[in-house]
């Protein structure tokens, strides 16, 4: 039962009036539990943030995407590469992959476990995942952000679609990852939950 303010109060007309749709209003929302009645709870996204670090950078950039979508209502976690296989992968509905490059072109240390496995012939097809990668690296070595250019193209080449367009950052990467990662958000919040796919 919604309350009601008795005629006999001793409010004017207007008053009771103001107060019985204030009433109405809040009854019309809430139950006596507090919950909003027959109103489904909003479903959480899961993100997967995978880093390949070899110095502390990716991982540091990993957990500062986690925090950030964490603060958008995502349900977001960070690991190593090497912890995941393509296998693992198949379950992964939203992948964000931030990697260096370490030395010549090479996957850093945590992360050549997992390419050998993904780069293996009978890696699994990955369709149904959305993914982004974030690359990290220095211009003034010959394979530039290397390790992040090849897990991108083996990630297509698996099927997988692209959330986002791969960021290749330099040295000074504060400002390209910042983009990459406002643009990850974004994208991640489309109301169709998949994406945008480009």
């Amino acid at each position: 039962m919604i309350p009601r303010i008795p005629d006999q109060a001793p409010f004017s007309r207007e008053q009771r009036a103001w107060l019985n749709g204030f009433f109405a209003g809040l009854y019309s929302v809430q139950a006596v539990d507090g919950l909003v009645p027959d109103a489904p709870a909003p479903p959480t996204r899961s993100v997967t943030v995978l880093f390949g670090s070899q110095t502390g950078t990716a991982e540091g950039l990993a957990r500062k995407t986690v925090n950030a979508l964490k603060a958008q209502g995502f349900a977001a976690s960070a690991c190593e590469l090497d912890t995941m296989t393509p296998a693992d992968l198949v379950d992964v509905h939203h992948l964000l992959v931030i990697t260096s490059t370490y030395g010549d072109g090479e996957m850093p240390d945590n992360a050549q476990i997992f390419w050998e496995a993904l780069s293996a012939e009978d890696a699994p097809r990955l369709e149904q995942t959305a993914f982004a990668v974030c690359a990290l690296g220095d211009s003034s070595y010959p394979d530039f952000c290397q390790a992040g250019k090849d897990i991108d193209a083996r990630l297509e080449a698996l099927g997988a679609r692209r959330l986002f367009p791969r960021a290749d950052c330099d040295i000074d990467y504060e400002a390209v990852f910042a983009g990459w990662l406002e643009g990850v958000c974004e994208a991640l919040n489309v109301p169709s939950g998949d994406g945008a796919l480009v």
